[in-house]
């Protein structure tokens, strides 16, 4: 290795980071362009082999801000957006604050109604019976960190919690 003197200006002239390939932009600009039940693959080329492209469309996806689902076969990499849509951003915020006092007005009215322990699973059948869905993966953990979170209840156990009132 060796250092040498350079020009300050010839520095401040370059731009600034990576510069993207022609192909990684491209990709990047169809990924960003992909709307919901669309899907694109890639084929490789050359040298290139289907392990060698999952991770290009995987930062391809990061820089487009998209969740991409990518699949890999024998020939070629499929990918398509996944629920969600964009990544890094809260989707639907209004509506877990919504969901969030759902649960916490359900939850208070079996506590004081129960006056014992009530589990996640209580709070989930008694809002599916008044109708409420509440549109998530995995509502069980959902309702377990809000009951968590409530000074009403104190937790007993995976899912259980009693009412302090």
């Amino acid at each position: 290795m060796k250092i040498v003197e350079a020009n300050i200006a010839d520095m401040q002239q370059k731009p600034r980071g990576r510069q993207r390939s022609p192909e990684m932009q491209q990709l990047i600009d169809v990924i960003a362009a992909l709307k919901p039940g669309q899907a694109r693959a890639l084929v490789p080329e050359g040298s290139e082999t289907v392990k060698n492209l999952r991770p290009r469309i995987s930062n391809a996806a990061r820089v487009a801000g998209k969740k991409v689902r990518i699949v890999a076969e024998d020939n070629r990499v499929l990918f398509s957006l996944r629920a969600g849509g964009r990544s890094g951003s809260t989707p639907n915020r209004a509506g877990a604050a919504a969901r969030k006092s759902k649960v916490q007005a359900k939850a208070l009215e079996l506590g004081k109604r129960r006056k014992t322990d009530i589990s996640a699973q209580d709070v989930i059948d008694a809002l599916t019976a008044d109708g409420v869905d509440l549109g998530v993966a995995r509502p069980g953990t959902m309702v377990g960190a809000v009951l968590r979170s409530m000074s009403e209840f104190t937790r007993t156990g995976s899912n259980k919690f009693h009412y302090k009132g």
